[in-house]
C-alpha cells in the first residue's frame, strides 16, 4: 500500500523530538498521550490511586531526563515507558516490602473472637489494628483475612479471588505497608 507522500513519522516521535528541542507543549502532550496509560498500569499494580498519581510523576520524571537515550528504531516508545513504569513500581514495592509489618499480629486480630481479644495483645494495640484494618479497602482486607487467617499462600488466594497472583503479592506489600504506617501514627509502633 502506498503511503501517498505522507510521512510515516510515528506521532510519538514527532512529540519526542519537539520535547528535546525544548517545546513544553510537547511535553505536556507527551504526558497528556501517555500519563493515563501510566497510572492504570500502577493501580493494576496495586497501587492506590494517590499513590498511582505520585509515581505516574515519577514516571515522567524520568522520562524527561532519559529522554535523548531512547532510540525509535529499538523499539516503540510505549514499550521503552512501559520499562520504566516497571522499574518505578518495582523500586517503591521494594521500598515499602523493607518497612515492618507484624502479620502475626494482623492474624490473632482476625482469629481472636471479641472475647479473647485481650489475649494476644493490649486492648489498645487490638482496637487500633481494627481501625486500621477497617480503614483498608473491601479487596485488601479479604486478602489480608485469607492470607493471616486462612493461611493460603499467594497461589491459593490468586485462585480463590481469581487474580494474578503478582497483584496479590503486591496487595498484601500494599496493605502491609497501610496498616504499618496506621498503628505507627497510632503509636503503636515506632
Amino acid at each position: 500500500m502506498a503511503n501517498n507522500g505522507v510521512s510515516m513519522v510515528k506521532p510519538d516521535d514527532n512529540l519526542i523530538s519537539r520535547c528535546l528541542a525544548g517545546d513544553s507543549a510537547a511535553s505536556q502532550n507527551l504526558y497528556a498521550a501517555h500519563g493515563p496509560r501510566v497510572k492504570v498500569y500502577l493501580l493494576r499494580s496495586g497501587f492506590g490511586s494517590h499513590d498511582a498519581d505520585d509515581l505516574t510523576q515519577e514516571v515522567f520524571l524520568r522520562v524527561f531526563r532519559s529522554l535523548k537515550t531512547y532510540d525509535s528504531r529499538r523499539g516503540a516508545f510505549t514499550t521503552w515507558l512501559g520499562t520504566i513504569a516497571r522499574n518505578v513500581a518495582r523500586r517503591q514495592w521494594q521500598r515499602r516490602q523493607q518497612e515492618q509489618f507484624d502479620p502475626q499480629l494482623a492474624d490473632e486480630m482476625f482469629a481472636a473472637g471479641d472475647e479473647q481479644v485481650e489475649m494476644s495483645a493490649s486492648r489498645e494495640e487490638q482496637d487500633a489494628l481494627r481501625d486500621c484494618i477497617s480503614r483498608l479497602g473491601e479487596d485488601m482486607r479479604r486478602i489480608v483475612h485469607l492470607r493471616y487467617v486462612e493461611g493460603l499462600t499467594t497461589r491459593g488466594i490468586s485462585q480463590k479471588v481469581d487474580m494474578a497472583e503478582a497483584t496479590v503479592r503486591l496487595r498484601l506489600s500494599t496493605a502491609a505497608s497501610l496498616l504499618t504506617t496506621c498503628l505507627r501514627e497510632k503509636g503503636i509502633f515506632e
